[in-house]
């Protein structure tokens, strides 16, 4: 095979003992379409809901915080963002949210789902 030594994988040789912890960095929903605009927003929920997206910081949990470990190395994940409700019509389970997160050293990922 001509392609298997420039598919080697790069591997570290000093691994992260825990969580990496970067400044958190706001995501504001523009949409893109007059569908898009249909959708967001709530006639129920709190002002802020639909408006907690965000990548890296700390999670605004909605319920007791559940941060993973890597399956691989057993460490605590790192948080890498999170997704919140959009609208009355794409609600996550009662106004909820998605957490993911990421393990640097062996690139493995998980999410949580939470029920606002």
């Amino acid at each position: 095979m001509a392609f298997a030594a420039e598919r080697q994988v790069v591997r570290r040789t000093e691994r992260m003992t825990g969580p990496r912890r970067f400044p958190e960095i706001p995501l504001v929903p523009t949409p893109a379409s007059r569908e898009a605009r249909a959708v967001v927003g709530f006639k129920w929920a709190g002002e802020k809901v639909g408006r907690r997206h965000k990548l890296v910081g700390v999670p605004d949990w909605v319920q007791p915080p559940e941060v993973p470990e890597c399956p691989l190395c057993k460490q605590t994940m790192t948080f890498y963002g999170q997704l919140d409700s959009v609208g009355d019509e794409m609600k996550i389970a009662d106004v909820g949210m998605v957490y993911v997160f990421l393990c640097f050293d062996c690139y493995e990922t998980k999410s949580v789902l939470q029920s606002g």
